[in-house]
């Protein structure tokens, strides 16, 4: 598959996720949900590679896809002052959106994904409020907690479907995307703002995580070229996460 395949397919899941959350009084009120393209990229990496990809992975990737909306809009709420109306519908959205994720699931069924999915969200809510209140001292812990924030529910699509060997990439990639947002001073748009690093350690630690990356995608000889010059692309230039 070559780019234009790739981008064909994120775009018909995006599409098929906009149908699935789709709510006619939810979109009047509180808008156009955006929808993260890097994170529906890497949680399709399997399909993007080729594997085989049932309507049961079909519908759980747009399950997980709902509950990223609704992380990312409850991620939006001024905590200290929710009383306005526009931060009461981005509440009402997201709650919405919580609410997709688990009809889709419910549709499937399939229990392992359900239970181990609930206990990632858990593990995720927890990590998010370590980070907001009481993030870790070093650079290094930070880096492993947001990529674990990130990478949650995808990592257990991974491992519920056998795409395990896919784990490696991913849990490196966020964190080196959520840098390269720091570096490219795109704080309106990255999770955890307060906590981006100065340049000179934001410089280093791209550089080793790039290594990192470019180490595990070299050994990584299931991969069909195009994708792993894919992957090198997103990770040397991020793409635009809004669409």
């Amino acid at each position: 598959m070559d780019t234009k395949g790739f981008t064909d397919q994120v775009d018909n899941y995006i599409q098929n996720l906009r149908s699935a959350i789709y709510q006619p009084i939810v979109e009047r009120d509180a808008g156009h949900a955006p929808i993260d393209r890097q994170k529906a990229f890497l949680l399709l990496l399997p399909l993007l590679n080729g594997e085989q990809w049932t309507d049961e992975m079909h519908s759980a990737a747009l399950a997980i896809g709902a509950i990223h909306m609704a992380f990312d809009i409850h991620d939006q709420i001024d905590i200290s002052d929710a009383s306005s109306k526009e931060q009461q519908l981005m509440v009402l959205a997201g709650d919405h959106f919580s609410g997709i994720h688990y009809k889709l699931l419910a549709s499937i069924p399939n229990f392992h994904l359900i239970r181990s999915l609930s206990t990632a969200i858990g593990k995720i809510n927890e990590s998010k409020t370590t980070l907001l209140q009481a993030p870790p001292d070093s650079l290094k812990d930070r880096l492993q907690m947001i990529g674990e924030v990130e990478s949650g529910c995808i990592l257990e699509f991974y491992q519920t479907f056998d795409f395990t060997r896919y784990i490696a990439i991913v849990e490196i990639a966020f964190p080196l995307l959520w840098l390269i947002q720091s570096k490219q001073n795109d704080l309106c748009n990255m999770k955890f703002p307060h906590l981006a690093p100065n340049t000179s350690d934001t410089e280093e630690w791209i550089e080793l995580l790039r290594d990192n990356l470019h180490s595990r995608l070299q050994n990584s000889f299931y991969l069909h070229k195009p994708l792993v010059d894919e992957l090198l692309s997103l990770t040397e230039q991020g793409v635009s996460k809004l669409i």
